[in-house]
């Protein structure tokens, strides 16, 4: 994260710096003010042409509409045939592509929102949760034999969005804050947990434990307060609660080979080492700024289950601007998710692939910037009129390989 502040706030301070320079020059007619005009015009220039790189829309040819391969098998019917989950995030339970994609499509779904702490909360009050949307979620998967993933019981980051704002104030009042955040914590597992128990079978327990800005755990309340004890006992707590979960740790990665994920391997052998029940391990996979490297991928992956864990893709999606240089870039965006989800099909211990939204309809890209400014991103399975693109077809050839 610092890298990317760095990249934008840098050249940002040097245009501040020569716009400056150029006024403060007019003001005093000095000799530099052809200098420091020439040089404002210059960084004019590479703005409008980063502007059309980077930002105006673009349209991209949509081959796969008019050779759309067709398959005898639905892509929920292919996984289950190989006991594989094909999963999606759903953020509005009342989207008519829920039902439309659910489950013909997918036969896992994960809520992207409605089952996170400060969410289930009535105005942001710990202990008062409103589980009317999560429900809604919830029960049509279940009514339909779809698989839910919760996601997610314990999450430091982000104060006020991922846990309510009302901890920071609790902890820092409390006489003992680590015996008031352990009993803040038990609380909301128990609660949330107990609510959905029977229905959800696989839980995020810890979310995103690392740091965004270096190779360390992400200093935040929980670690702050209970050191780094605190995963340990969310997943003893979860698992006490309902010993039939699946319990997993979600993270997100840059790339596979950084000092961090050294430090990640090291939590995850101390946990097998204290013998905490975790059973698997979620990676996020967003392709935010650039691909990833799929060797470095499989290694990662195979990393984690020789540690005996179960591995999942949890979040995965790529932007489609990442593969616009290619002659095609829906195909050539099919050809690297069909080839990411490969190496997690083909692992028997990886059993699940989610894409973080059910189409290109309903992305979160489109609604954070920069990225709602450099349409489209288009980085799921279906477009916006949930017309399958090319990777679909590639997945479920795939699953047939898979043992």
């Amino acid at each position: 994260m610092i890298k990317y502040l760095i990249i934008t706030t840098v050249p940002a301070l040097f245009i501040l710096a020569s716009v400056i320079w150029l006024i403060v020059a007019l003001v005093r007619r000095s000799r530099s003010r052809k200098v420091a005009g020439g040089l404002v015009v210059v960084e004019i220039a590479i703005l409008v042409v980063l502007y059309f790189h980077w930002f105006a829309p673009k349209e991209f040819p949509r081959n796969y509409l008019n050779d759309a391969q067709q398959s005898s098998q639905t892509l929920a019917e292919a996984a289950t045939a190989k006991g594989f989950y094909i999963g999606a995030a759903i953020g509005n339970p009342s989207m008519p592509s829920y039902a439309n994609l659910v489950p013909k499509e997918y036969n896992s779904i994960t809520p992207e929102n409605a089952t996170k702490w400060r969410q289930m909360l009535v105005d942001g009050k710990i202990g008062e949760y409103d589980f009317t949307q999560a429900d809604a979620i919830v029960d049509y998967a279940v009514a339909n034999g779809v698989r839910v993933r919760g996601h997610t019981l314990v999450w430091g980051k982000f104060s006020g969005r991922t846990y309510p704002k009302e901890l920071d104030e609790r902890i820092a009042s409390a006489v003992d804050p680590a015996a008031e955040l352990r009993q803040v914590m038990r609380d909301h597992i128990t609660t949330v947990m107990t609510h959905f128990k029977g229905r959800i079978k696989v839980w995020d327990v810890v979310n995103e434990p690392m740091s965004m800005d270096g190779p360390y755990l992400d200093k935040h309340i929980y670690l702050n307060t209970l050191g780094k004890d605190y995963i340990a006992e969310a997943f003893q707590i979860a698992h006490e609660i309902d010993p039939s979960v699946q319990l997993f740790i979600n993270e997100q990665f840059g790339n596979y080979t950084s000092e961090g994920v050294e430090v990640f391997f090291d939590l995850l052998k101390w946990l097998q080492e204290e013998n905490v029940p975790i059973h698997g391990v979620g990676v996020q996979a967003h392709n935010i700024f650039k691909t990833h490297n799929l060797d470095e991928f499989r290694q990662f992956m195979n990393r984690v289950t020789e540690l005996g864990l179960l591995f999942e893709v949890t979040e995965f999606d790529a932007r489609i601007r990442l593969f616009d240089a290619a002659e095609d870039p829906y195909q050539a965006q099919a050809d690297y998710i069909t080839e990411y989800a490969r190496i997690c099909i083909e692992n028997p211990n990886c059993i699940g692939f989610t894409f973080w939204g059910l189409s290109d309809a309903g992305t979160w890209f489109d609604y954070v910037p920069p990225f709602s400014s450099m349409l489209p991103n288009d980085p799921l399975l279906f477009d916006i009129n949930l017309h399958a693109k090319p990777a679909r077809a590639g997945i479920i050839e795939a699953l047939e390989s898979r043992r």
